[in-house]
């Protein structure tokens, strides 16, 4: 399916953009992963082998982006996974700054990549953005979290009329495990969201499986695919 594909990976050192590149290698693709720290791309590119091709860049730079995009020359998909530490405080106790700067990082990055991205993009190619459940139900302290998200799914929604025959799509994860497990994380999403009916947090792999439909479904654009295990029901 996948096979003389190119598949760019912003965010695929680790998490979820990490299990993309897995996913999409193991289905013949040309895989290009991307972050800002060189060491945790080299050691994703340990495990994923050889024939991945991994660059730094940093999102919240324009010319990092270009430059970056200038260096990997044309391709088919773009998945962005970036994820930066998020303000977890009430909306009166966030510091500005930090909202700021997570805005600039996931929004504004994702903006950015998408912006300068697909000149490179080949015809029936696409972009996919990551958002998260919070921009359709938020909860105590994520306030900015939930700002972020919606914006991340409006502004796809938007460009994927303007950017067509490209298409566009956001994938929007559910609460999701970290790897290694984080202590105490599903305790705490467990009083965020108590009715969870599959009564678990979800995996990195299982979420980068929405990632792999939409860049081989020729027909989805301007959607928001919504992988949660009904957290949102």
């Amino acid at each position: 399916m996948f096979k003389n594909k190119k598949i760019v990976v912003v965010g695929g050192s680790s998490g979820i953009g990490y299990a993309v590149a897995q996913k999409a290698l193991n289905l013949g693709a040309q895989v290009v992963i991307a972050s800002r720290s060189k060491e945790r791309l080299c050691s994703a590119a340990k495990k994923l082998g050889d024939v991945v091709q991994m660059e730094v860049v940093d999102a919240s730079d324009e010319e990092s982006v270009a430059a970056f995009f200038q260096r990997v020359g044309n391709f088919d998909h773009l998945a962005i996974t970036i994820k930066p530490h998020l303000p977890a405080q009430q909306f009166l106790e966030n510091e500005m700054n930090a909202v700021m700067a997570a805005f600039d990082t996931k929004f504004w990055g994702q903006y950015r990549l998408a912006k300068h991205g697909v000149k490179y993009i080949q015809k029936n190619g696409s972009i996919t953005f990551t958002s998260g459940i919070a921009s359709r139900r938020s909860y105590p302290g994520y306030s900015a979290v939930s700002a972020i998200n919606a914006a991340t799914e409006a502004l796809a929604k938007a460009i994927a009329i303007e950017l067509a025959p490209i298409r566009v799509n956001t994938v929007c994860p559910g609460f999701i495990e970290t790897e290694p497990p984080t202590s105490g994380r599903a305790g705490h999403i467990k009083v965020l969201s108590p009715g969870l009916p599959l009564n678990r947090l979800g995996l990195a792999n299982e979420i980068a499986e929405a990632y792999l439909y939409l860049f081989a479904n020729a027909y989805t654009t301007g959607t928001v695919m919504v992988v949660d295990g009904g957290a949102i029901c």
